[in-house]
């Protein structure tokens, strides 16, 4: 029994182990039958009955997604165990040359952080969790006595309107006097902005005059900015210049140097006039430069001043260009000020057609709260509660992952062996990166010696197989999980295993990216020996005690899944689901079917059938992470 068959429920076992003893003889029934269908339709043709659905049926039980690789056996080797995430060391429990057992912790790592996580991961699970049962139960009393204050303030604002109308009517007669007024006032304002514009023309006397310096401003400003850019140029050829004379002259005093050293006096006396010379231009480009710092101030200084005169003489333009918009503005004020004293009596009018349609506006707000009431306390349909159910069953998960980072804060020895080295200290920073097995001399191993963790452990006994991994799966492994190895030599026995180390980097081979992971055999074998190959499967996947159905009748994936359910009546029809983990051969159900409901699988064309020793929905052979096929369980689903 392994790993993967071990955690299904005996009576799931025992399905299993007939499925497997009968699988080859259901293989060729199915091509007996499929001939006899065969036979049959080409003798019968177009008029014989249409075929009935292919059909499985929601059962209750474990659903499992395995990964698989190949590998080779070695020699237990030392092993580095480090935490796998980074974090400050809070207590180490052993020390160099103590022997330590198989989950004995090693040490531990601060773990506030995780645990406010996991606090947050529980708040969102219950919240999660209320919020479906609110969907599943409806409204509460007190969200229906708010419901009801809904309708009433509703009501009381039909009632409000009504009142406002006959408010409206008093009012109108006021409205004559209030335009009189507005027109006084309007007309006062007219005279202040008069005289403003008198005030703003004593600058310009006219907006031409004013663009016209503006003009002339922005001229002598473009002129000063190009001499500014040509005397900037200069500089910068200027620096680049001495730049180049200092590096000549830095060689020729090194030159200089060689040749005195070396005793050359005709070398020295030429490389010291070179030195001479280099020493020269530079002092030169320096005055240049000195002078130009000079002219670059004072063309800065006129271009700050054109910028000055070009904001001023465009803010006087802009004040006589506002002072007539502001004119024009006042005129077209004071004429809707007339025009609204003209128009007065009619504003009673156009008020109780207002107040109407306020009043109308109210009876349909009215009508649309009792609506909305009806909408909230009608019973839950099935796509609310498929929706609430997945956001709980993605709270759980983010508590899983959470729980899991907790308990990572805690390091625990993989395997029994002895502390070769201790590589921390409390208070420290750990940079993670988990366990890796050290390389031996013969360089056998999944990694390099040069990765250490918290503990090197050494003294372990034993056999290791390490095999390499799709990127895709690794991400899905940890340190400690269990798997069931198999050796080629040895293909009746299967070996109980566990992890024991994940490589932090891949290997590529032919443009395919794998990560060497290490597994202990829990137990030894006669005649295991390292070189051997073998084959290990790992439950990268487990739902217990769920619904499942054929992953093959389940389209989409979680809140947003569809299966087709075969009615009593013979009709089907769509019904949305929450889907869960997709295992080897099944999907587990977490919302939307019950258990013994009959579920309509996709049809397959009866020649391709034929053509192929592969009938998934027969058999429910699935896919693996490491491209094998297992019968998880067969039963339960036929047609």
């Amino acid at each position: 029994m392994n790993v993967i068959t071990s955690r299904l429920p005996v009576r799931e076992r025992r399905r299993l182990s007939l499925a497997r003893l009968g699988l080859l003889n259901g293989v060729l029934g199915a091509a007996l039958v499929g001939a006899g269908v065969a036979s049959y339709f080409a003798v019968a043709g177009a008029s014989s009955a249409p075929a009935a659905p292919r059909t499985a049926t929601v059962q209750r039980g474990v659903v499992l997604s395995t990964t698989s690789a190949t590998g080779t056996l070695q020699a237990a080797q030392a092993l580095n165990v480090g935490f796998t995430s980074a974090g400050t060391i809070t207590s180490i429990a052993v020390k160099a040359g103590q022997r330590v057992e198989r989950g004995q912790i090693l040490g531990r790592m601060d773990s506030t952080s995780a645990r406010q996580a996991v606090q947050q991961a529980e708040a969102a699970v219950a919240n999660a969790q209320a919020q479906y049962e609110q969907t599943l139960t409806g409204e509460s009393a007190q969200q229906r006595k708010q419901d009801a204050l809904t309708i009433t303030q509703a009501q009381q604002a039909l009632a409000n309107a009504r009142a406002s109308a006959r408010q409206d009517a008093r009012q109108s007669v006021a409205s004559v006097a209030q335009a009189n007024r507005q027109l006084a006032v309007d007309q006062g304002q007219e005279k202040v902005d008069l005289y403003q514009q008198q005030k703003d023309r004593a600058t310009y006397a006219t907006e031409a005059d004013a663009q016209a310096a503006i003009d002339a401003d922005k001229a002598q400003l473009a002129a000063d900015q190009a001499k500014q850019q040509s005397d900037q140029q200069s500089q910068l050829d200027l620096q680049h210049q001495q730049s180049v004379d200092r590096a000549n002259l830095s060689l020729a005093q090194a030159d200089l140097s060689q040749a005195q050293a070396a005793h050359d006096a005709a070398g020295a006396a030429s490389d010291q006039s070179q030195v001479d010379d280099f020493t020269s231009a530079v002092n030169n480009d320096q005055n240049q430069l000195d002078a130009l710092a000079k002219t670059l101030s004072a063309d800065s200084y006129a271009v700050s001043q054109d910028n000055t005169k070009v904001t001023n003489d465009q803010n006087a333009l802009a004040a006589l260009q506002n002072d007539t918009k502001t004119i024009r503005a006042d005129e077209a004020k004071i004429a809707s000020d007339r025009q609204s004293v003209s128009s007065a009596k009619l504003t009673a009018a156009a008020t109780t057609a207002r107040d109407s349609q306020t009043v109308a506006g109210d009876l349909l707000a009215l009508t649309s709260a009792h609506a909305s009431v009806a909408t909230k306390q009608a019973p839950a349909t099935a796509a609310s509660l498929a929706a609430a159910l997945a956001s709980v069953v993605n709270a759980q998960v983010g508590l899983a992952t959470a729980q899991k980072v907790l308990a990572d804060t805690v390091l625990r020895a993989p395997i029994a062996g002895t502390v070769a080295s201790v590589n921390g200290a409390v208070g420290a920073a750990q940079s993670g990166g988990g366990n890796s097995a050290v390389s031996s001399s013969s360089g056998s191993s999944s990694s390099s010696a040069t990765s250490t963790g918290l503990v090197t452990l050494t003294g372990i006994s034993g056999m290791q197989l390490v095999a390499g991994f799709a990127e895709t799966d690794t991400a899905k492994l940890r340190v400690g999980q269990a798997a069931t190895v198999t050796i080629d030599a040895l293909p009746t026995t299967e070996l109980a295993a566990h992890i024991v180390a994940i490589d932090g980097t891949s290997t590529s081979s032919s443009g395919v990216v794998t990560y060497n992971v290490t597994f202990a055999l829990d137990r030894t074998e006669a005649g295991l020996k390292p070189g051997m190959t073998g084959n290990v499967d790992v439950v990268i996947g487990e739902a217990d005690n769920v619904l499942h159905v054929p992953t093959a009748a389940v389209r989409g994936s979680g809140a947003n899944a569809t299966v087709t359910v075969l009615q009593k009546d013979g009709q089907q029809a769509s019904v949305p689901v929450v889907a869960g983990l997709q295992g080897d051969s099944s999907t587990a159900i977490l919302g939307g079917l019950k258990a013994n409901q009959t579920v309509v699988l996709p049809s397959v064309n009866l020649s391709s059938a034929n053509s192929s020793t592969n009938n998934n929905a027969t058999f429910g052979q699935g896919r693996l992470g490491g491209g094998n096929a297992k019968v998880v369980i067969p039963g339960g689903f036929g047609g």
